[in-house]
């Protein structure tokens, strides 16, 4: 059997195997608070779910995600058309090879910036968090990473934005935050925290726009959580709590772009636990 008779077999194996899967995955999609319109709901499977399950972020024209498989230190990003969802762009193993043999492993929601994506990243015990900034044209390895302070980070890095807006990275601990912490934008040094009015949880994904931080929340039980918080009193409010219909689904990634009339849409991943990412887009009505 030639090569090329090989490489067509086993696309045809792959091509079924993927089939198998779509019809297995079960698309819940959630009853929506009356503050949200729906506009899109994508479903990504398998191999593509990969680049999809961690985080998101927009450049105002396009969509990067990313995404991990810790187990066998995968770290992926991805590039998509914001109105087909079609992955335009990959990089399996976006974090170079000498970090991984340090233990970093988990790449989570991410931002944004100056043609840059600013990517928190984890290693295994969750005890030195870094950003590291890749190039949002190819995708690739700056270079440029930055080691931050992790006083006030104790279960590693699980989301961050910037605040171009008054010089600020913004993040916070997975578990129990009842603090925002602000780094300084120009070296990543920390600037200050934000004391929350109530203590926030499972907080996956965050982003920063019209001076106003939105974080997306893992929250137990039959909703889940996107939540506004005010930078400068730390006054937390729900934006809206999304009916998961019973699913078992892991929320994932926050990002927030602008129709032609100004309107917020909300980009949210949700994660179905087994192989499929939703990708769901909100008109923000409120």
């Amino acid at each position: 059997m030639t090569a090329s008779a090989i490489k067509k077999y086993f696309g045809v194996i792959w091509g079924i195997i993927l089939l198998i899967f779509g019809l297995f995955a079960k698309n819940v999609e959630p009853v929506q608070p009356e503050n949200f319109e729906v506009l899109n709901n994508i479903m990504y499977i398998v191999d593509d779910a990969v680049y999809c399950g961690q985080g998101l972020t927009n450049d105002g024209t396009y969509l990067y995600s990313s995404g991990s498989i810790a187990s066998m230190y995968m770290t992926c990003l991805a590039k998509i058309d914001m109105n087909t969802g079609e992955i335009l762009k990959k990089n399996m193993g976006a974090v170079p090879f000498e970090f991984i043999q340090k233990g970093y492993d988990h790449i989570g929601d991410i931002s944004y910036y100056n043609g840059y994506i600013y990517a928190p990243v984890e290693d295994l015990p969750e005890e030195y968090p870094m950003v590291m900034l890749f190039d949002a044209e190819t995708l690739e390895y700056t270079g440029i990473y930055y080691e931050l302070d992790p006083t006030y980070l104790p279960d590693g890095i699980p989301w961050c934005t910037v605040d171009a807006e008054n010089g600020y990275l913004y993040t916070s601990p997975f578990h129990d935050a009842d603090n925002i912490i602000a780094f300084n934008l120009s070296d990543l040094s920390f600037s200050h925290l934000i004391p929350l009015s109530e203590q926030i949880t499972r907080v996956q994904g965050g982003d920063f726009i019209d001076g106003t931080l939105y974080v997306n929340l893992d929250t137990s039980g039959q909703y889940r959580e996107v939540k506004a918080i005010n930078i400068h009193t730390g006054e937390v409010t729900l934006v809206a709590a999304r009916d998961m219909q019973g699913a078992d689904t892991e929320t994932e990634g926050l990002t927030i772009s602008k129709d032609a009339d100004g309107k917020l849409i909300f980009h949210i991943t949700d994660y179905d636990r087994k192989f499929t990412v939703f990708l769901r887009q909100y008109k923000y009505l409120g």
